[in-house]
């Protein structure tokens, strides 16, 4: 019932705006296990209050929808092992989200913001809330503060699609979130993660280039289950049947999300060329791991080339190279099919894929073996390389 309160506070925005304070306090002094959530979002509103006075302004409806994940969104779900519960979550998020910005929008702002501004804003404070429900233990701090941080990231002034376009790319984002989840590819967590990457990849690039991104995921999955059992001998096979986790989604992701977004900002192909070396380092990493660890032969380190027992990190073998060369230019060649980029794209794919690709080896047999990065941060720097070499062959090309 707490909780349920502090959501409403929401509702005195328009009359009694940064002294909806007032009813925050008492409400962490009547109920101590809504103190943490009610004093987050008594600082959202005094930081909205000081941004007034520089040009970096925290609109008041954005701080309005980040009240509704941890209050009606946590009253609807607070697990989200179970699909049906994360899309309840996911409906009630955006549905009440926009409801908020709408209520606390300034009247002139209102008839100038578009509808389909509104949803996306809604729907990535429901998405990004949810995530952050997940990933973090202080969850009354860290949803209501990261969503809206997410929210006032993105809203700048950016075409969107129009209200029809939009809604088919949610149904198209959520039927692949729920088909990885049918198939076991990919656990409810990995889901809300696919949709926020799905949803913001294509509204800043291409439907294309989330394709590309759609490869990796298939491919990952498919040869996860490649020679699982022989895998599973060698104690070397991902666990829980190589379902994905959203450390795992982000890991790979995050990088070629940035450099879709940049490259909506910006328009340069640089951009382009790097999300298809980081793509194709994500590709070609997985191929490698889960090919090149079946190969009869013993593989070697990467850093003194002595042979090591499969599975151990930076071991490197020639299926596994040849894998990831593999993997690498399947990422150019359908680039260059989808006319996401041209033929230069190939050069882009291949050598940040394969460059990628080692450098994930590399910092396996150094930083992860000493316990300084973990195999997501590995990937996480992976893919960055592979992001610079492809904007490296940018650069030498044009």
């Amino acid at each position: 019932m707490a909780r349920g309160c502090v959501g409403m506070t929401v509702l005195l925005f328009p009359y009694a705006g940064f002294y909806s304070v007032v009813p925050l306090f008492a409400l962490a002094i009547a109920e101590r296990r809504v103190r943490v959530l009610s004093a987050s979002l008594a600082f959202l509103l005094l930081l909205s209050l000081a941004m007034e006075a520089t040009i970096l302004k925290l609109p008041l409806y954005l701080v309005a929808v980040s009240f509704v994940a941890p209050t009606f969104g946590a009253l609807v779900s607070e697990r989200f092992q179970d699909l049906g519960k994360s899309l309840a979550y996911l409906a009630t998020t955006t549905a009440l989200g926009c409801l908020a910005i709408l209520w606390t929008m300034p009247p002139t702002l209102g008839a100038a913001m578009e509808p389909e501004r509104i949803l996306f804003l809604a729907t990535l404070g429901g998405l990004s809330g949810a995530f952050l429900h997940t990933a973090s233990t202080y969850r009354d701090f860290a949803v209501p503060f990261g969503s809206c941080m997410v929210m006032w990231l993105f809203s700048f002034d950016y075409p969107l699609p129009d209200l029809q376009h939009m809604a088919g790319i949610y149904v198209f984002a959520l039927a692949l979130g729920i088909g990885a989840y049918r198939m076991k590819a990919a656990d409810a967590e990995a889901v809300i993660s696919e949709v926020i990457i799905c949803l913001l990849v294509i509204f800043f690039a291409d439907i294309f280039w989330f394709l590309l991104l759609l490869s990796f995921y298939l491919l990952g999955s498919g040869f996860t289950r490649y020679k699982y059992a022989r895998k599973q001998e060698l104690r070397i096979a991902q666990a829980r049947g190589g379902v994905r986790g959203y450390k795992n989604v982000y890991s790979n992701s995050l990088v070629p999300l940035a450099m879709a977004v940049l490259y909506g900002v910006y328009g340069s192909d640089l951009f382009a060329f790097a999300f298809l070396g980081s793509v194709a380092t994500a590709t070609g990493d997985t191929l490698a791991s889960e090919i090149g660890e079946t190969a009869r032969s013993q593989p070697r380190m990467i850093t003194t080339l002595r042979s090591v027992e499969p599975g151990v990190d930076g071991g490197v073998t020639l299926l596994g190279e040849a894998a990831s060369l593999s993997g690498s230019l399947f990422t150019g060649v359908l680039a260059v099919a989808t006319g996401m980029a041209g033929y230069g794209s190939l050069a882009a794919a291949l050598l940040g894929g394969f460059l990628g690709t080692n450098f994930d080896s590399l910092l396996g047999a150094t930083l992860q073996s000493r316990g300084l990065l973990s195999n997501n941060g590995v990937n996480l720097f992976a893919t960055l390389f592979g992001a610079l070499v492809g904007a490296a062959v940018w650069a030498a090309l044009f």
